[in-house]
């Protein structure tokens, strides 16, 4: 067996390949990515006068950089390893006892790791799981930009109507938008009465703006500190916010919509796999706090859950710790690690903060460790870890929730 390790780049990647001996049979060299690139590696492979089995060869897991060429050299049927780049960097400090960096070095570092036998395998999720990832991802930029849009019409409406928060809790609901959209600022309401301002809310589904509301709001606009400067300018700014808010929610809504579908009774898998994976979501549904987003999540940044040994394995993955500031006899945990799976950790985060006001043990959990004088965000690391341990053996049993033997067997965790 010989090692063949690859520093991947978004351009040029770099190949080194060592023998059982940990001595260089092929120094390191550059072969680009794209078809030519390719060739020129397998041509380098061939003349090692190996069967393809006998290669292994090891590339980090960057972004999806890797990807190309992990599904080429799949296909010529060599065995690939992914490997975690902080795997790869713990090893090259350990080796050459410091932090020296480049692409020959990293080329021949991987080959090395290999060699050792000292690495975890990484994990390419199949043709349904990537494509999660791929619409999570997407997902997330999506949400993000909605995000900043609200944030920048909120800024606006601080000048514009600032009293209007004290009539409408949130200006971005279904009736906020409609509002805004017709009066969006405190100074279109100078002709509005209160019955003109109930007909913007007709057709809305569950409305309950009622005229008192909406006298109101009229005396709050007609008191409003606002003087009327750029008044127009404001107000076009305000509803292009608004429009673009509408158009990327179709979008995100479009996207989640398709993230379902991958897992619906017509996706394109065997009738046995998608049984199986229907079940297993079907079953992480039944724990309260627990959304479809959150499965969405854990399943597009970390892949089929199983692969992972342990559900403390699955924890760390996530890097869902708390960083620990010690200082001589002082000691006090920080912000979550950064490492991880940033994505998954926000979820499963914001999972432990709904599993608390919907599900009475974890609530308890959290008022326990709350008791002992940790801090809130400590205790809500410790009832997402917990919750992480529930996902992860509802995962790989397939069964249901249940609170007893979730609970009892382990009263103290």
């Amino acid at each position: 067996m010989v090692y063949a390790g690859i520093d991947i780049a978004k351009r040029v990647h770099v190949c080194a390949v060592l023998d059982e001996d940990n001595s260089v049979m092929v120094k390191p060299f550059k072969f680009r990515n794209d078809e030519k690139g390719f060739e020129k590696l397998r041509a380098h492979l061939d003349q090692l006068g190996l069967d393809p089995s006998d290669i292994l060869i090891g590339m980090e897991a960057t972004g999806a950089l890797f990807e190309n060429l992990y599904r080429h050299l799949k296909s010529l049927e060599y065995p690939v390893v992914l490997l975690n780049p902080y795997q790869t960097s713990k090893f090259r400090e350990m080796d050459t006892m410091k932090r020296v960096k480049n692409d020959n070095i990293d080329a021949v570092m991987i080959a090395a790791l290999l060699k050792s036998g000292r690495f975890s395998k990484g994990y390419v999720s199949e043709e349904q799981l990537h494509s999660l990832r791929e619409l999570y991802r997407h997902k997330e930029s999506l949400s993000n930009q909605i995000k900043a849009l609200k944030r920048n019409t909120q800024t606006i409406l601080t000048v514009v109507f600032p009293e209007l928060e004290t009539v409408i809790r949130d200006p971005f609901s279904v009736t906020g938008l409609a509002l805004l959209e017709k009066y969006p600022t405190a100074r279109h309401y100078e002709y509005a009465s209160a019955k003109r301002i109930l007909k913007a809310f007709r057709g809305i589904q569950g409305n309950s703006f009622s005229e008192e509301k909406a006298q109101l709001l009229l005396d709050r606009a007609k008191h409003s500190v606002y003087s009327g400067v750029a008044k127009e300018a404001r107000a076009l700014h305000i509803r292009m916010n608004i429009k673009q808010i509408g158009m990327l929610q179709e979008m995100l809504d479009e996207t989640l919509e398709a993230m379902r579908s991958l897992f619906s009774e017509d996706a394109p898998l065997k009738e046995e796999d998608r049984e199986v994976i229907s079940d297993i979501i079907d079953n992480l549904r039944t724990i309260p706090g627990v959304s479809d987003k959150t499965i969405l999540a854990l399943l597009a940044e970390c892949g089929n859950l199983d692969r992972f040994h342990s559900a403390k394995a699955l924890v760390g993955y996530l890097g869902l710790y708390p960083t620990l500031d010690e200082s001589g006899e002082k000691s006090r945990s920080g912000r979550l690690a950064k490492r991880g799976a940033k994505l998954a950790k926000k979820a499963i985060f914001l999972a432990a903060i709904a599993a608390i006001k919907h599900n009475e043990q974890m609530y308890t959990i959290y008022l326990k460790y709350r008791s002992r004088g940790k801090a809130k965000k400590e205790a809500l690391i410790i009832v997402a870890r917990k919750l992480i341990g529930i996902i992860y053996a509802i995962y790989t049993r397939n069964e249901p929730y249940d609170p007893i033997r979730v609970f009892t067997a382990r009263p103290n965790s």
